[in-house]
């Protein structure tokens, strides 16, 4: 009888995964929402990768590089969105179109700016409705699933760096137009 139950807890184990009886969220809408987020990754690097092969100019020579710096990591902060799917036993979202179609709900579409300026502006709206999306479901996660939460708390900080860093510029930039 041993034997037989040791069977039947392998088998709701390798069903199971990671989630446990000690799991509180739902793993579903954790999936959802994650791959909600991620969507919103792929299209901000998307957008930051624009910028940055668009950012030629003498006034602001680092202004490519930071775009850059900033691409590389919204698509790590979309792999370490994707790999938490996979622990929840989700599939992390791939399709173009679905992508664009997240992304959008959660007002992140990537937009081209045809000033250094209005690109940095562009990327700050981004950021901040990153730091709202975070936010909302870091609250929603708590202590009900805390690997998600550490995680999300990790990409929000890297989210309001960025956002500190991109108002900065256009605080420096204004200031040198008075």
């Amino acid at each position: 009888m041993g034997k037989r139950k040791s069977e039947d807890e392998i088998r709701k184990a390798i069903k199971s995964g990671a989630i446990t009886k000690e799991y509180k969220a739902d793993p579903k809408h954790i999936i959802t929402e994650l791959n909600k987020l991620r969507s919103t990754e792929i299209s901000s690097y998307l957008q930051y990768k624009q910028h940055a092969y668009m950012a030629v100019s003498l006034m602001a020579p680092g202004l490519k590089t930071e775009f850059e710096g900033h691409a590389n990591q919204e698509l790590q902060h979309a792999d370490a969105l994707a790999e938490r799917i996979q622990q929840l036993g989700g599939v992390p979202i791939y399709e173009l179109d679905e992508i664009a179609k997240k992304s959008g709900r959660a007002g992140v579409r990537a937009e081209q700016g045809t000033t250094l300026r209005d690109m940095v502006a562009q990327d700050l709206l981004l950021e901040r409705n990153q730091i709202e999306s975070y936010t909302r479901l870091i609250r929603k996660t708590g202590d009900n699933d805390p690997v998600t939460h550490q995680i999300l708390v990790n990409v929000l900080q890297d989210t309001e760096k960025h956002a500190g860093e991109l108002a900065d510029f256009l605080t420096r930039t204004a200031d040198t137009r008075k």
